[in-house]
């Protein structure tokens, strides 16, 4: 990947053992070209669900060992959550020699002098009223020290519930309300000061840019990963780039 003194940015690989083989397969290459890399930041959702560090998911096993090399070769680690896996926590993060960064938004700071903003992206998604109510309370300490006090069969239970809700909810939705509302990335780049934005979970990957003010701002969506590709951004110490992994 030719990743020496290169940042890599990656989201929504959504890996699952049993149901996307494949793109574990794609995972596994991945993180090994990247070695040489300074640093991997990955913006949520890791894996398609995460139940817990107890629980963990042993059908991944590889991946995690692949993460973990990349890491221990000297690119630093850093991983964010997304809507399927807010329970990562910090057994798992030293497991695979990563630092979690547990706040919704990271600045990441360029050459110029200023901070690119990096976040999962649903924060966003101001429009999709009900998602943003459910979010509040996923991510509530209250309904996480709940969740995790079941068993392990008791949590897959209530996630396969939560999941089967999720997909009923979809259906009846608007794409344009899942996607980010202007205002709120508007909002979000003015109190940070910032110009660039990059950020996951539409699964809508483009580079857009807009002017207001008489000042430019850059907005970089990164893609979900498919069996034989992925979007991913590099930054090369001057600039942003969104390109194809395959």
């Amino acid at each position: 990947m030719g990743n020496d003194g290169h940042t890599l940015f990656i989201a929504d690989l959504h890996l699952d053992a049993s149901s996307r083989p494949d793109t574990c397969t794609l995972a596994c290459r991945f993180f090994q070209e990247a070695a040489g890399a300074d640093a991997l930041y990955i913006l949520g959702d890791f894996v398609e669900y995460w139940l817990g560090d107890d629980m963990g998911n042993p059908g991944l096993a590889s991946v995690f060992d692949a993460l973990e090399q990349l890491g221990t070769s000297g690119t630093a680690l850093h991983l964010m959550h997304g809507n399927r896996d807010f329970l990562i926590g910090e057994t798992f993060a030293e497991q695979v020699s990563a630092t979690l960064h547990r706040d919704d938004v990271k600045a990441f700071n360029v050459a110029s002098g200023e901070s690119a903003l990096l976040l999962h992206g649903d924060t966003l998604c101001t429009d999709d009223v009900d998602y943003q109510k459910l979010r509040r309370l996923l991510r509530s300490e209250l309904w996480q020290q709940q969740f995790l006090s079941l068993s392990p069969e008791e949590r897959l239970l209530e996630a396969k519930k939560l999941r089967d809700a999720s997909k009923a909810a979809l259906a009846d939705k608007q794409t344009e309300i899942m996607d980010v509302n202007q205002q709120a990335v508007d909002a979000l780049m003015q109190t940070h000061a910032s110009h660039t934005l990059i950020h996951g979970h539409t699964h809508r990957p483009a580079d857009h840019v807009w002017n207001s003010d008489d000042a430019s701002y850059r907005r970089l969506v990164l893609g979900d990963w498919q069996a034989d590709h992925a979007k991913f951004v590099r930054y090369d110490g001057l600039d942003f780039t969104l390109e194809t992994f395959r």
